[in-house]
């Protein structure tokens, strides 16, 4: 069996419409549809990556990273201003 995209436009509210006329347990599995495909805030993708560091930095101490933080800081800010 072949399978075929198909693009469909719905006005937003009446999107909403449908979505009101659904079950408890239809919003409860749209509802986790798209905690999936949540967007992040620049703070909380910052924040991700600091456990992600702090996890890769244990071998160096906390005035080590924090100079290389500032350091990455000031490069991208530089960068940023040319």
């Amino acid at each position: 069996m072949t399978t075929k995209t198909v693009k469909v436009e719905i006005p937003f509210q009446r999107l909403l419409n449908v979505i009101d006329q659904l079950t408890t347990d239809e919003k409860l599995v749209l509802k986790k549809r798209l905690e999936k495909e949540k967007v992040t805030t620049w703070q909380e993708r910052f924040g991700k990556a600091l456990q992600y560091l702090g996890k890769k930095n244990k071998g160096f101490s906390e005035k080590e990273v924090e100079e290389d933080v500032k350091r990455a800081i000031a490069e991208v800010r530089s960068s940023a201003k040319n």
